[in-house]
């Protein structure tokens, strides 16, 4: 299903433009898929209205980890493929980054999906699982839009921690995203402009480790930041991360001891952590 014969002849290729990537380590593969695999997942990929959908100050956008709701082809690709071991064998050669275990609940992953002005603001992800005592090490974007352009936008942002360098990448069809995740690796993805009704459509998922990024013990929410010219969200977004940071002390230790037990709605789940 993935195009292994690619991946695994240029692992050291691969691991070489993945470590010296700027700002942050990543690396962008075409050709991802297998391309029937591709054009599969594009065909059945759901509408926008029949997933869990998130429109507030920091994104607007449809993400939902529930993927028996929707085609059998979802399921195979991320839990046969992209949370089995030949892939993680794959991504720990080319991040250098050991003992990576996947996520089978999807926590803040699955299937994302933004229409018309949809838009995924600057942040740092959530460092840790809501569950485990892991910590996010690996995103993984695998994008299926045929039919996009530059002037869709919704290009995906890798931010530098001071935010002087920019790397910005098409959502292109059948194009995987890997990057390192930790204290540092801002990212967002712009707004899409799409009034023909086309969505930007994509798989995404994390990998974690026991151990965190730099050794030391540490949690963070998901923290949003703006652009040098958003004079507004480099006010507000300080004060909504300190709120969340707030809210998820106090709601940590009054989460229920099963509530891992059954995957939640992605709305359910950021209420639940407060992680977005």
């Amino acid at each position: 299903m993935l195009n292994y014969a690619l991946l695994e002849s240029k692992i050291d290729e691969y691991a070489r433009q993945f470590q010296n990537a700027h700002p942050f380590p990543h690396l962008v593969v075409d050709d991802f898929l297998e391309p029937t695999v591709a054009e599969q997942a594009y065909a059945n990929f759901p509408e926008m209205e029949k997933m869990d959908a998130l429109k507030d100050i920091r994104q607007y956008k449809a993400q939902d980890p529930n993927i028996s709701n929707f085609d059998p082809i979802f399921g195979k690709i991320i839990f046969d493929h992209l949370n089995a071991a030949r892939f993680l064998e794959i991504v720990e050669r080319i991040s250098g980054i050991r003992d990576l275990k996947p996520d089978q609940k999807l926590y803040a992953a699955g299937l994302a999906q933004s229409t018309d002005g949809g838009f995924l603001n600057v942040h740092v992800d959530n460092s840790s699982h809501p569950v485990q005592s892991w910590y996010r090490r690996i995103n993984i974007l695998v994008y299926l839009n045929p039919h996009w352009s530059e002037e869709k936008g919704g290009h995906l942002e890798l931010w530098s921690q001071n935010m002087s360098e920019l790397i910005a990448i098409l959502p292109s069809f059948n194009r995987m995203v890997m990057f390192a995740t930790n204290k540092s690796s801002w990212h967002g993805h712009r707004r899409v402009n799409t009034p023909d009704g086309d969505t930007r459509k994509s798989i995404n998922i994390y990998h974690f480790t026991e151990e965190s990024p730099d050794g030391s013990q540490y949690y963070h929410v998901t923290s949003f930041r703006g652009r040098r010219k958003e004079r507004v969200n480099q006010l507000v977004y300080p004060i909504d991360n300190f709120v969340r940071t707030a809210a998820r002390r106090l709601r940590k230790r009054k989460l229920p001891k099963n509530h891992g037990s059954k995957a939640p709605s992605f709305r359910k789940l950021c209420d639940l952590v407060t992680s977005k």
